[in-house]
């Protein structure tokens, strides 16, 4: 089997949920990986307790809206993966972070406040802003882009986008995200490659067993697409029918999406639940020696 050629990879969000899945995959493939985030190497493993595959990543600490702070890691990147992204302007990552049922349970109170209109706005005296739909989903996208179109070696892009909106779920969610794909998608200088991984919301998520918390609901979604699949085509002709009828996926399949779009020559495209789930399964070519 052909071995991959030489790669590259920034990936930006590396320290998060589904960017650490993102690097394990490369770090398979031989690739020299950099992760970008703003914590640098997850305090799990600055304590000791971190798999083989992590030492062969380069942890680095940034902030991807400050080029500043990483264009000395863009030397002959060959390609950027963002991973970064925002569903609510409060802390949601006590959901998506728990580590059990309970913690999960006060993290779906508090987005749920702020779903039916009490959100806290925040002290406006605060030196340091609120991140924002606007500065998370899509700036730091652009600012990336700008910076990767300045690198002779650049192939790709990999943005994980979203495929719809909840309907409790601020539109700008969405529309920010559409704005960041519209942009990279007018950028000639590398090929562009979205991965809307389904509605991001309760009934449509990617989840990891590393997270138990999460783990019931996948099941319970995985449960009602199979009780569906008969009248799939019906339902989604349906408002928000969509939440009954698309799978959670796994981060280890969107991982493994991302690696095969860009070890797939010219590639480029947007590619929905059922298209990234064949690009996972596709198989990657034999690691560089």
């Amino acid at each position: 089997m052909a071995q991959t050629a030489t790669k590259k990879l920034l990936v930006v969000g590396g320290s998060g949920f589904l960017g650490l899945s993102v690097c394990k995959h490369a770090i398979r493939q031989g690739w020299e990986t950099v992760s970008l985030s703003r914590r640098g190497i997850p305090e799990l493993f600055k304590q000791g307790h971190r798999p083989e595959w992590t030492e062969k990543v380069q942890w680095e600490a940034g902030d991807s809206l400050e080029p500043a702070t990483y264009q000395h890691l863009l030397e002959n990147v060959t390609d950027v993966v963002h991973t970064v992204g925002m569903i609510s302007e409060m802390d949601y990552k006590q959901v998506v972070g728990a580590k059990n049922l309970c913690d999960a349970a006060n993290g779906v109170a508090q987005l749920a406040g702020e779903f039916i209109g009490m959100r806290d706005r925040g002290n406006p005296l605060r030196e340091t802003p609120r991140p924002t739909f606007e500065m998370v989903n899509r700036d730091t996208t652009i600012t990336l882009a700008k910076e990767a179109a300045k690198i002779s070696s650049m192939d790709a892009f990999v943005f994980i986008s979203a495929s719809d909106i909840f309907p409790l779920v601020d539109p700008r969610y969405i529309s920010t995200k559409r704005q960041a794909e519209q942009f990279l998608f007018a950028r000639p200088e590398f090929r562009s490659i979205v991965l809307r991984p389904g509605k991001l919301n309760i009934m449509s998520f990617m989840y990891s067993h590393e997270r138990p918390a999460a783990t019931p609901l996948a099941t319970a979604i995985q449960l009602a697409n199979m009780v569906t699949k008969p009248v799939a085509k019906e339902l989604n002709t349906l408002p928000y029918g969509t939440s009954l009828t698309t799978p959670p996926l796994h981060i280890d399949t969107v991982a493994n999406a991302v690696i095969t779009g860009i070890a797939q020559k010219g590639l480029k495209g947007i590619f929905d639940v059922d298209t990234i789930q064949q690009l996972s399964r596709v198989p990657h070519p034999s690691p560089s020696p």
